[in-house]
Order: structure tokens, then sequence, then C-alpha cells
């Protein structure tokens, strides 16, 4: 398993294609990297895991948008769990964005368990940093 560090991805691609304080915290982990500079686009594949001081997401595979600003994990399911002790939770999607506000999008058979609480929804919008939790 490949470690990246975008801080040091972006030394080597330059710093016009990604924005170096977007994720300068998070780390990601795949056994394969693409870069896609034409589309401004990293793709992880294969055994993902991405971690922040937050949370951690597995996933099959996950690309960064650059434009939007956000990872893209699917997965069979991906999974998200709680990197802190008093703000404990667990999630399961087809599909998680990780927007660089550490705001999660849980999206397609979502579940999530957080504080003895059970939901399930098509789309459940989380912000670990708060424990706000919206379906919409």
């Amino acid at each position: 398993m490949k470690n990246i560090y975008l801080l040091k991805i972006l030394f080597l691609i330059g710093s016009s294609f990604i924005n170096a304080e977007v994720l300068s915290n998070i780390k990601i982990k795949s056994d394969k990297v693409e870069f896609e500079v034409d589309f401004n686009k990293i793709s992880f594949l294969d055994n993902v895991s991405i971690d922040s001081k937050y949370i951690s997401i597995s996933a099959s595979s996950a690309v960064y948008d650059d434009k939007n600003k956000v990872i893209n994990m699917s997965g069979a399911p991906s999974k998200i769990t709680s990197n802190k002790e008093n703000n404990i939770f667990y999630g399961l999607a087809d599909k998680i964005l990780f927007f660089n506000n550490e705001r999660v999008h849980l999206i397609g058979n979502a579940t999530m368990e957080y504080e003895g609480i059970s939901i399930t929804s098509n789309l459940i919008i989380f912000n670990p940093i708060t424990g706000n939790i919206s379906t919409e």
C-alpha cells in the first residue's frame, strides 16, 4: 500500500494544479494513484483510506477534484468512522463526499450510528466537528 501525503504530491505536480490549503491535514493511502492534470483531479484506486483529525474513511476508490475542492469516494460500501474519543460515530454509504471544511455527505443506502441513534436515508449530511446531522 502506498502512503500518499498530499503535500508531497503538490510539490511533484506543481502548485498550480492543487490548492495545498484544502487538504494539508489529510493523509490518503491507496494501492494506485493516477494524476489527471488536464482535469485537475487525482484518482486513488484500490484499498483507499483517508484520515483527518476528525474522521477515517475507507473506500474502493477516491477522486480529489481541485475545482470543487471535494474528495469523492465510492465503494461497496464506503465506511466512515470517528477519530475523536468524545464524538463517536460510524457510517456506511455507496458514496461519500468529503469537503474541505470536513463536512461529509453520505449518499446512496446511507446509514449512520451516532450517539445511540441509527439514521438511514439516501442522503445524510454530517459535520464531524460540530456533530450536526441532516437528511435532505
